[in-house]
């Protein structure tokens, strides 16, 4: 049997964020929720100094390629949910190695 990896990368655009402190409510609302959901490791990879957009890399282990495929449909609405209101989900380039 061969494990599968997916790594998503997000590109989260907020709408109402006014300082990086805003940024960081909504971003560790996100992650912690998609931790306590699903067995992911998620580091903010992208615009770490611009306080109105995200950049999550997500990373997890899959028993085979249509399960990664899954879980990444899966994620994204999960995310496209969880920001309702205050963001939209811009991208989420993927990739199952």
């Amino acid at each position: 049997m061969k494990h599968r990896i997916l790594v998503l990368e997000l590109d989260i655009r907020l709408f109402d964020a006014q300082s990086l402190k805003d940024k960081r409510k909504v971003k560790r609302r996100l992650v912690d929720k998609l931790k306590a959901a699903y067995n992911l490791s998620i580091a903010e990879t992208e615009h770490l100094d611009k306080w109105q957009r995200i950049g999550l890399t997500v990373a997890y282990v899959a028993v085979d390629q249509g399960t990664a495929k899954d879980m990444a449909d899966t994620l994204r609405g999960v995310v496209d949910g969880l920001l309702e209101g205050e963001g939209e989900l811009l991208g989420a380039d993927i990739d199952i190695l």
